[in-house]
């Protein structure tokens, strides 16, 4: 598919590990299965009229995933956070109700395990997975993941005072979902 060859040419010519860069037919597929359950899974009502999934969904996973550097992505099990992380934000963020998070969250355990066999089930339930630019603080923009969620949420309101001293105030609450954007 096209995805394969963006994904594995990326890895190759980035310099990622080999084991990573043979991971990319194994992503595809993870991803398309997950596109599809979710589809079925999650049909567009009166209510819920954005329930609509389409091939910009998994562009946009891909889109994620291409951020992130070597450094960041050294072995597989990285790969696979780093899919956790964007499946997450691209679909579960859609949806409106707790019992369809549930019910994502399931169709995202079983897809996993299905396409990233040998690796241990604990990271799928330990979420919350979070990537972000800000990772590493605001000089250094680099997509990698967050491990000190307060860490995070000072850079995060260090980068708003230096906003509202420059432009008008921007209010903001940076509870935890926020961070995860």
């Amino acid at each position: 598919t096209i995805y394969s060859s963006i994904l594995s040419g990326h890895f190759q010519q980035g310099g990622y590990s080999y084991g990573v860069s043979r991971m990319s037919n194994t992503l595809v597929q993870a991803a398309i299965c997950l596109h599809q359950k979710m589809s079925q899974n999650f049909l567009p009502t009166a209510i819920r009229f954005h329930y609509i999934f389409n091939l910009r969904d998994i562009s946009n996973i891909f889109q994620g995933i291409l951020f992130a550097l070597p450094e960041q992505v050294r072995y597989p099990i990285d790969l696979v956070h780093l899919w956790l992380h964007e499946s997450s934000r691209v679909y579960s963020d859609k949806l409106m109700e707790e019992k369809d998070v549930e019910l994502f969250n399931k169709i995202l355990l079983d897809t996993g395990k299905r396409y990233f066999e040998g690796i241990d089930e604990s990271i799928f339930i330990n979420q919350p997975l979070i990537y972000s630019h800000f990772a590493h603080g605001v000089g250094e923009p680099r997509y990698a993941q967050v491990t000190d969620l307060e860490k995070l949420q000072k850079t995060l309101m260090d980068a708003l005072e230096h906003y509202n001293e420059l432009y008008s105030d921007m209010n903001l609450v940076l509870f935890e979902e926020a961070m995860q954007h």
